[in-house]
């Protein structure tokens, strides 16, 4: 579903679209499928550390690692190399996603391996996220490569379960300073001043766009179930992208002047298995 001309002029004014009701199941049960194969490896790891006393096998989807955090004290933040599968390959490739990114990117598209699974825990610290601009993270070789993330919920999200907040107009604002909180990073002026927050609530389906230089925050989480996301992000094909792909290997997923360019799910699998250092961590400066 190609963006409207309305939907586009709103992204490039405002940083941000949300596109309704692009995704259904056939694309999304997938990666909740590899998601929650994802997180019964860890609670049979966890089990035969004898760190958590039970599987809690028969919880669902947003309760299981809500549970199995509870006995452990822990929270998850990210997870990218957990849940490298097919089904995220096919969710990054799937027709309406694409259709998405080239509207706001144009039809040369090559996917950025940083995408991320967060799994936002009830009272977690982790993924109350305080505003930032992704470049931030990114560092000085991202200023010039145009980054488009596509911030996409897998369960329904509104203010009480930590849905995403963005500062409408931020994106013409350039990079500004920031620094760490000891956690995450956060700017060195009240952002909030400059411009009211908007809060984004949205369905399972929905899409939220947005770039690079856009702020966007995250709160607490006050539900008492996990709020599951994925956030996948593409460029236009020809940037160097080497100070990413050497973390996150990316590849080509569209392309209108030469189909055959396109890469396939067993092509990507090759670069991650290639021997480089495909982590869990963030990007950091």
């Amino acid at each position: 579903m190609l963006l409207s001309e309305e939907q586009i002029r709103h992204f490039e004014d405002w940083g941000y679209v949300v596109a309704r009701d692009v995704l259904g199941d056939a694309e999304l049960e997938p990666v909740r499928a590899a998601i929650a194969a994802a997180v019964d490896d860890k609670a049979h790891e966890l089990h035969a550390e004898k760190e958590i006393v039970d599987l809690y096998e028969t919880a669902s989807f947003t309760r299981r690692l809500v549970k199995i955090s509870q006995e452990t004290g822990t929270e998850a933040f990210s997870w990218n190399n957990q849940v490298f599968s097919r089904a995220i390959y096919d969710l990054l490739m799937a027709p309406a996603v694409l259709d998405v990114a080239e509207s706001l990117l144009g039809p040369e598209l090559t996917v950025n391996g940083d995408y991320w699974v967060r799994p936002k825990l009830p009272g977690g610290r982790l993924t109350t996220l305080p505003w930032h601009q992704d470049s931030g993270y990114y560092g000085p070789a991202s200023l010039a490569v145009p980054i488009l993330s596509l911030w996409i919920p897998l369960v329904d999200v509104d203010e009480r379960n930590g849905c995403l907040k963005v500062i409408p107009g931020s994106n013409k604002w350039g990079l500004l300073p920031s620094q760490s909180n000891g956690t995450h990073l956060e700017p060195t002026e009240d952002v909030e001043a400059r411009a009211e927050p908007k809060s984004l609530p949205m369905r399972t389906g929905d899409i939220l766009a947005f770039g690079q230089y856009t702020f966007h925050a995250s709160g607490e989480n006050s539900s008492e179930e996990v709020r599951w996301s994925i956030d996948l992000r593409y460029s236009p094909t020809g940037y160097d992208m080497e100070w990413l792909f050497e973390r996150y290997p990316g590849f080509i997923a569209r392309s209108r002047k030469n189909p055959n360019s396109v890469e396939s799910w067993e092509m990507w699998r090759g670069y991650r298995q290639s021997g480089r250092n495909v982590t869990d961590e963030p990007v950091q400066v």
